[in-house]
Order: C-alpha cells, then structure tokens, then sequence
C-alpha cells in the first residue's frame, strides 16, 4: 500500500510541476477503468480511380455501397487516465473490437440462363475483429458532478481474424448458410481509426465515475488489400464507461 501511494505522489509532483501553472489543486488523480461501446458499424467503399476505368465503374462503386447494411459490433476495453490539468486529461488502454456489416448481391444464373429454378440471392455479414490501443485526450467542462466532456485521439487496431457468413436463399424458398474465416493475408493487418466523442461525467463520488458518450470512429487505412476499390469501416456507438480514482 505505501508503495502504490507513493507512486501516485510521484505522478501527481512531475505532472503538476509540468502543466500547471501554480494551482496545484488542478491535478486530481491518476484513475482506471472500464469501457464499453455498442455501436453500429458498416463499410463505405471508393473507387481506386488507377485501377477503375469505363464509364460505369464509380456506378458499380456506388451499387455496392447501397447494398451494404450496418450491423451490431461492440468495444470493450480497459482504460488508464492521467489529468494533466482540472480540464485535461490524457487516456490510454488495450481492448478488443468487432466490426460488422451486411450486404447483398443481385441474383445469380449458374446455368448462364434465366431460367428461375437457377437463381438464387446471397447474403454476407462480415466481421472484424481487431485487438486496439486507444490513445486520446479528454476535455472536461464545469465543476457540478455531472460535467461536459469531450474524447478525442485514435485507435492502433491489430487485425485478429474476419469472418465471413453467407446465406443463400433459393428461387424455391430453399434457404442455407455457411461460415468461413477468411484468410487475414488479403487484409490490411493493421489500421489507425480516429475517434470523437462528446458526452458526460457523472460524478458518483468523489472518486468513481460514470461516463457516457455518443462516439464517432472511421478508419484511416483502408481494411482490405484490393486493387478496383478501397473499403473504410465506419461505426457510430454509445460508450459507458465506469472510471476510479486512486
């Protein structure tokens, strides 16, 4: 115990001498915890206007954006702060992501034909799933215990798998489904997702708060290696986030 408060005493003498300006009660305290993020994630597709030509590509771009549908993912992970000042605040952590979407093709003829029996239409939800480093800076308004706060930074995100699950519904209402994890070497195994959030602190004591946060995140780096078109994933959530003070 005496140790672990002596580190605390530590941080809060070299940042209070670092950033601030002589108000030593500015710098709280160092504080930990855990975020959750339900969103809604989908992909937004561009056209590589090298490697597209015809005056129908950017048409075919944009058919294959209006099929695409967004899905349920979510964000869980462990955070660390540090207040730099009574307003800012740095964050960092580790956590987990899934991404996901939907989309739909046209139906296909196998035979070549239109003959009915023949066709069938394909359903795809893909998913992400990504280990993330969060690094970012927190405003804080006011001095009430329910305060304004604004997040912004990025997001390291390390690819683990992608999973890839179809069903495929037949002309006679016959109807199946299969699952494959798709191999990682076609996909770009690292990106940088940028984030925004703007939300409140609620202040259940003086050293435990409750966070909530309508966040914004769209990635950087495109997440697949292909040469016609460029895919970005997309994902607008709520964060809840429970944070302690030590």
């Amino acid at each position: 115990m005496k140790a672990k408060y002596s580190l605390i005493l530590l941080l809060v003498v070299l940042f209070t001498s670092a950033y601030s300006s002589g108000d030593k009660s500015s710098f709280k305290r160092v504080y930990i915890g855990f975020s959750a993020t339900p969103d809604f994630s989908f992909r937004y597709l561009h056209g590589n206007p090298e490697a597209l030509s015809g005056p129908n590509s950017q048409t075919l771009i944009g058919a294959n954006n209006t099929r695409s549908f967004p899905e349920i993912g979510a964000n869980v992970s462990f955070r660390v702060g540090i207040n730099l000042t009574r307003w800012l605040a740095i964050e960092g952590g580790v956590g987990y992501s899934l991404l996901r979407y939907r989309y739909s093709s046209y139906q296909f003829y196998p035979s070549g034909n239109l003959i009915p029996g023949d066709s069938f239409k394909i359903a795809v939800n893909e998913e992400y799933h990504y280990m993330t480093v969060p690094v970012g800076l927190r405003f804080s308004m006011g001095h009430k215990k329910v305060r304004g706060v604004i997040a912004a930074g990025v997001d390291f995100d390390f690819l683990v798998k992608q999973i890839a699950n179809s069903s495929y519904t037949y002309a006679g209402g016959l109807a199946e489904t299969s699952q494959t994890t798709v191999q990682t070497s076609n996909f770009n195994m690292f990106n940088v997702s940028p984030y925004l959030g703007v939300g409140i602190d609620c202040y259940l004591s003086p050293a435990v708060v409750l966070r909530l946060m309508p966040v914004a995140q769209i990635q950087a780096l495109k997440a697949i290696n292909t040469q016609t078109q460029e895919e970005y994933l997309v994902n607008l959530g709520l964060n809840l986030s429970f944070l302690f003070g030590l």
